[in-house]
Order: C-alpha cells, then sequence, then structure tokens
C-alpha cells in the first residue's frame, strides 16, 4: 500500500516537472511594442456649423497595449478642419487628440493614420441657426413675414411650420410656400427668434431634414390691422379677393370698449360679453363672399356682415355665423355693392389672440 501510494506520487511528481519545464512559450510575446491597430474614440461625430469637437487615437500592439506613436489625423473635404490638438500631453504619451471644427453643414470624415493603419471618422456638420433673409425683423402683428431660403437650406412644403414667440409659443399662418420662400402672418407674440421646421440641408443625399431657430431674434410690434377699433369710422379696409381666389389676415381684440361695441348699444350681459373688432370693405359690383374665422383658444365668437347703416343694416350675414363653432363661418352670401363691415364679437368665454380670418370669393 505504501509503496503504491508512492509510485503513485511519484508519477505524480514526475508529470509535474516535466510540467514545470517544459511550458509552452507566449505566443503574444513577439508581438510586444509592435504595432497591430490603430483605434479611436469615435467613429462618429455630429458637429454645428462654427464649433468644434474633439477625437483621440492610438496605436495598439496586439496585447491592445497603447503605443508611444504619434497619429496624424487629415480631413476628408474643406467641410471641416482637422488640427492635432497641441495642448493635449498625455503622461505616458501614448495617444494624439485633434481638434475638429465644421466649417460648412455637409457630411465628410476625418482620417487618422499611424505606423501604416488608417482609422475613418464619420462627420456630420449640421447647421446650427437658419440664416436665410427675413423682410423684417420688427414686423407688425397680422403682417406678412417673407422668409427666403439659402442655397444650402431649403424648405420641405409638407412639413415647414414656423413658431413665434418665447415661453408661449405661437405658430404662425403660412399664407403661401415653396422650397424657396415661405409667406406666414406675423401672430402677436413676445421678442425671441422664431423657429422653422422642415428645413432641409441640400448638401446631404437625400437631404436632412432639421428644425432650426432663426440667427436674429423677430419682434412683434404693432398691428397692421389696428385691431381694437370697435368704430365703423375708423374700422380700417381690408381687401376683398378676386373670384376664385382666398385672402387671409391674422387680427387680435385690442382693449374692450365697454360691454360691447358702441354701435351696438348696451345689451344685457346674457347677450354678449365683448367686444368686437370691425373691419370695411368696398364691393364695385354684387359679390358672392364666406368668411370664416378661427382662433387657438376655448370660447365663443360671433361674427356677421352690416351694411353702411351700421347697427341698423346688421345681420346680411343672417346668423350663419353665430353659432358655437371654431372656426366659425358665414355661408356664401352675395353682398350688394358699396360698403360694408364685417365685425368679429367675443359673445362668451376667455379672450382669444390671434384670430385668423379667411375670406373667399367662390
Amino acid at each position: 500500500m505504501k509503496r503504491r501510494l508512492f509510485g503513485a506520487f511519484g508519477v505524480l511528481a514526475i508529470a509535474a516537472a516535466v510540467s514545470v519545464g517544459g511550458c509552452k512559450s507566449d505566443p503574444l510575446s513577439d508581438s510586444d511594442g509592435i504595432p497591430a491597430q490603430l483605434v479611436t474614440d469615435f467613429t462618429h461625430l455630429q458637429i454645428g456649423v462654427g464649433q468644434t469637437a474633439s477625437v483621440t487615437a492610438s496605436v495598439l500592439d496586439a496585447r491592445a497595449t497603447a503605443l508611444p506613436i504619434p497619429v496624424t489625423f487629415t480631413a476628408c473635404s474643406a467641410v471641416v478642419l482637422a488640427a492635432t490638438d497641441t495642448s493635449y500631453h498625455p503622461i505616458p504619451a501614448t495617444s494624439s487628440r485633434a481638434v475638429i471644427t465644421a466649417q460648412t453643414p455637409a457630411p465628410t470624415c476625418v482620417v487618422a493614420a499611424a505606423a501604416g493603419f488608417q482609422d475613418t471618422i464619420t462627420v456630420s456638420a449640421v447647421p446650427l441657426t437658419f440664416t436665410g433673409a427675413l423682410s423684417s425683423t420688427t414686423p407688425q402683428g397680422g403682417d406678412t413675414l417673407v422668409i427666403a431660403s439659402t442655397p444650402q437650406l431649403k424648405f420641405d412644403t409638407a412639413t415647414v411650420a414656423v413658431t413665434f414667440g418665447a415661453g408661449v409659443v405661437v405658430p404662425g399662418t403660412i399664407i403661401a410656400k415653396s422650397t424657396d420662400t415661405i409667406r406666414v402672418l406675423v401672430p402677436f407674440s413676445t421678442a425671441a427668434p422664431i423657429t422653422i421646421a422642415g428645413v432641409l440641408v441640400t448638401s446631404y443625399t437625400p437631404p436632412l431634414a432639421v428644425t432650426l431657430p432663426s440667427s436674429v431674434t423677430v419682434t412683434q410690434t404693432g398691428d397692421l390691422w389696428g385691431t381694437g377699433d370697435t368704430s365703423y369710422a375708423t374700422a380700417p379696409t381690408i381687401p376683398i379677393p378676386p373670384a376664385g381666389a382666398s385672402f387671409k389676415m391674422l387680427t387680435n381684440f385690442g382693449p374692450a370698449n365697454g360691454p360691447n361695441c358702441a354701435e351696438f348699444g348696451p345689451p344685457s350681459p346674457s347677450n354678449s360679453i365683448g367686444p368686437c373688432v370691425i373691419y370695411k370693405f368696398t364691393l364695385a359690383a354684387p359679390t358672392a363672399l364666406t368668411f370664416s374665422t378661427a382662433w387657438p383658444t376655448t370660447g365663443d365668437m360671433d361674427t356677421y356682415v352690416c351694411d353702411a347703416s351700421g347697427l341698423a343694416g346688421c345681420f346680411e350675414s343672417g346668423g350663419s355665423g353665430a353659432g358655437s363653432n371654431n372656426p366659425e363661418v358665414i355661408s356664401t352670401a352675395t353682398y350688394a355693392a358699396g360698403t360694408h363691415y364685417f365685425v368679429i364679437e367675443q359673445f362668451r368665454g376667455p379672450q382669444p389672440n390671434n384670430m385668423v380670418v379667411t375670406i373667399t370669393a367662390p
């Protein structure tokens, strides 16, 4: 038994001696310190035009040990600038860093190279602001703001939208649009850069759709239609479209003139809470017209058309504009040649701003 045990231990001892004395060599030992690959900390960068980003690269051996080999960086096009970051001094010096600066909105790349290896970082340079020309930076409420495209920034007519103001954002009503120009009714809003959705960056294939603020502040100043007029004598004149066309206007309630428009006397509180605004239009011949008025809040607005006699001539439109709908529509009716007045009156609920009126001549 002892001999057997001894013999067994002897075999184990011999096996151990063979194992220790004859271990295999490290298959990677010959590659220590020899460049095997180039790695970067980013494979893709998105950079706003005029802004910078950094990328770091290292040369590794087969054990993934970083080697003290400098890496160079080269921009694939003039869309970006690529420069070695001379302020970067790692310890040990086993990596290099580049500063990438976006010049124009377009796709491009940066190539990192060292020790016979290369790696490509794709770059998306994107615009940060919309730089197209605006017809005014201080438009009146209700006026038409014309927004022009640039060679690189066009408009997607299917999705383009414009908003105004800071804090409380107010949509603008687009009345005409093409890939090169937008015409939008200016709402009553606070001063802020406008925001345009549906901008296409044409240097991308397919074009990249983005939402951008304007590079300048737009400050709504005053009121194109002089809203707050509650008198036939001072009512501003609005244009009437030719047959087959429409005209859009954006309007606002001004300060209340008592419970109602002065022309309508003092009706009971159960009738209307007022106020109202009045607009004049003149027809050279009998003309069929439809009026539609929409507003962005709850509440009930009434609309009607009166003739030149004022209160005595209401309501030429009948009661079709005095329901509880939004938009409130005055059905198509033919109005005689001469002067008429279009009236919007607050009947119930909170007083709205930015009412959009569409006048159509069928």
